[in-house]
């Protein structure tokens, strides 16, 4: 069994990894820094859920909150935040195409848009989009 959470992350990812992907490297909650030679990235982070609505005999409402984490390595010539901007329209523009995602959740809304520079001593930047997903689960479940 798959909690909402584990399910709404894996939606996100296939997402962002369907031909043609938005970054060589999409990753589910990656750990380690990115390689020396990956200059984008797409990383997607759950970061927590609460019950938005309960019944007693049906489907509890959810909200997962997801971030995904745009990285894009720069250099002189590129301001951080410039390096970093394309990606950060592609992964949205893929995730808002069907805010259902294949209809694995009930829908995605865009929350906030944090950024982050130079995050690994490596002239790279970071966008992180955070989204929240609404998704309907039995009174028993998770």
């Amino acid at each position: 069994m798959t909690t909402l959470v584990s399910a709404a992350t894996q939606a996100l990812v296939a997402a962002l990894q369907a031909a043609p992907a938005v970054a060589p490297q999409v990753a589910r909650v990656r750990l380690r820094p990115l390689g020396a030679a990956t200059t984008t990235a797409v990383v997607v982070r759950p970061q927590s859920a609460e019950v938005v609505a309960r019944t007693m005999a049906g489907p509890k409402s959810w909200t997962c909150r997801i971030a995904v984490e745009c990285y894009a390595k720069t250099n002189t010539a590129t301001a951080p935040d410039a390096a970093v901007d394309a990606l950060l329209a592609s992964a949205y523009a893929r995730l808002m195409a069907d805010a259902t995602l294949a209809g694995s959740v009930a829908r995605i809304e865009p929350e906030a848009i944090a950024y982050d520079f130079d995050v690994d001593g490596d002239s790279t930047a970071c966008a992180t989009i955070v989204f929240s997903v609404t998704q309907f689960s039995p009174p028993n479940a998770l």
